[in-house]
């Protein structure tokens, strides 16, 4: 065999040795960017397939790093290009429920769409914990940069929100603004809700306001002394986190 064709030989098997490697980047390493991306906020288990298009359980991590809570069974696609190093599509029950590229100025996350019930959520705050919440929880976002700069917003409705100690329920529906450049936080509620709750902060820090609907109060008395803090001007401050 001339040298030209063992070169040749062996170019081959290292290109084909190499190409196997890539092609079989094992899925765990998915959930390892999410890990970091979402600031330790978010990790995946039981990976299936491979780097490429997998499987895994999508869970939230407390910010202790003690508690993990299932969220739901994701999958995904990634691609590699040029602006977009890597582009992913993220998805459950055959739905798309976010796409992310990693590019020279961060991640960029869009077309988020994603429904969760409150009890999976709850767990991480541990104030809320005790209250035994129920609900439905929509989470949309679009263009969002994950980066030494964030921007974008994250919008969270809570739907029909109930806990098992109150004797009313459900006690309203709650919005959840969430801006990234200031890793600022508001929350409103619905008009007709129960429990009307406001407050403004930071996910360092947020302290709810609260107030009952008059016709409500003297059922949910005992309820809000337990919720929080009893104010001069009838309302009810709780410290979240």
């Amino acid at each position: 065999m001339k040298k030209w064709q063992k070169f040749l030989l062996i170019t081959v098997f290292v290109f084909a040795f190499l190409s196997s490697i890539v092609l079989n980047i094992p899925a765990w390493m998915v959930g390892s960017l999410v890990y970091k991306y979402s600031q330790h906020k978010l990790d995946t288990i039981n990976e299936h397939g491979t780097f490429w298009n997998g499987q895994a359980l999508l869970i939230a991590i407390d910010k202790q790093g003690k508690t993990a809570v299932p969220l739901l069974q994701i999958g995904w696609k990634i691609k590699l290009g040029l602006t977009k190093f890597i582009d992913i599509n993220f998805n459950s029950s055959n739905q798309t429920i976010a796409n992310a590229s990693l590019t020279k100025s961060g991640l960029l996350v869009d077309n988020v769409n994603l429904s969760l019930s409150l009890d999976q959520l709850t767990p991480l705050m541990d104030n809320l914990n005790s209250l035994s919440l129920s609900g439905n929880v929509h989470l949309t976002a679009n263009k969002l940069l994950i980066s030494n700069k964030m921007q974008g917003n994250i919008n969270v409705k809570l739907d029909n929100v109930a806990s098992g100690m109150a004797p009313v329920n459900p006690i309203g529906s709650y919005q959840v603004a969430v801006d990234l450049s200031n890793i600022g936080i508001n929350v409103t509620s619905d008009s007709d809700s129960t429990i009307n709750v406001t407050g403004v902060g930071t996910i360092n820090g947020l302290v709810l306001s609260s107030r009952v609907r008059d016709d409500k109060k003297e059922q949910l008395l005992q309820f809000m002394t337990m919720l929080g803090i009893p104010q001069a001007d009838g309302s009810y401050q709780l410290k979240v986190f």
